[in-house]
């Protein structure tokens, strides 16, 4: 049986379509694997922060058990001035006192930066946590999405190479290993249509003989691009 060129023209678009279910197919667990991607590294972005929040707590309880163990030595200090007997010894004591306070003075001020620096961090922690969620939200959504749309195209797409075989019965046997190589090598892309009037072909937009398209209007067997090697056919005026 020869192939007509509506018969190929069909066959073309088959192919097309079943290359596009193809592509979805493919290229719905790709994005999935990106976003899942991203949201693993918002996730150990979180984890980050976290471990830093908790730094920063650990440095202001050490910072306030260093205060708490100054404030017991002056205490400790005081409680000796009290069976001190020699002047130079209470100057000595009450220098020391002096200079406990100061450093405690300090150490009081640098727990409040810390304490406002734990604040901001517990923030922007929060709302790190509240975007991951959404984003994890919108990532299993996608995931569901993919998943069931899958089934209905991989159902498509075996609907669609089952008419991609019956279709192929117009091939002519002494042209189907040659038209089974083009179009592994090249898909939906192995097929070429042509304009009779100005006998370009639409892969490579090079002008074909008027004998090719006379051989097309035949369809006695096969024709392919001298330029491009697609199967050419001829398109609807």
């Amino acid at each position: 049986m020869p192939a007509t060129v509506n018969d190929l023209r069909g066959l073309h678009d088959l192919h097309r379509r079943a290359k596009a279910i193809r592509d979805r197919l493919e290229s719905g667990p790709k994005t999935l694997a990106a976003r899942q991607r991203g949201l693993e590294k918002r996730r150990q972005a979180l984890e980050e922060a976290r471990e830093a929040l908790k730094h920063r707590k650990a440095d202001v309880h050490r910072q306030e058990m260093q205060v708490q163990s100054q404030r017991t030595r002056v205490d400790d200090l005081r409680v000796k001035l009290n069976a001190v007997k020699k002047n130079e010894e209470y100057k000595a004591i009450m220098s020391e006192i002096a200079m406990i306070n100061n450093t405690i003075a300090h150490q009081e001020d640098a727990i409040l930066e810390l304490m406002q620096g734990v604040e901001t961090s517990a923030a922007e922690l929060a709302a790190q946590e509240a975007e991951a969620a959404r984003f994890a939200g919108e990532v299993e959504a996608l995931r569901v999405d993919v998943e069931t749309k899958a089934e209905g195209q991989r159902a498509q797409l075996k609907e669609l190479e089952g008419a991609i075989a019956e279709s192929e019965s117009v091939v002519p046997e002494e042209d189907r290993e040659r038209y089974r190589r083009t179009v592994r090598g090249q898909g939906d892309d192995a097929f070429a249509g042509v304009d009779s009037h100005t006998r370009a072909c639409d892969g490579c937009n090079q002008v074909i003989t008027i004998q090719a398209v006379s051989e097309l209007m035949n369809a006695e067997h096969l024709v392919y691009c001298k330029t491009c090697g697609r199967i050419m056919y001829l398109v609807e005026d």
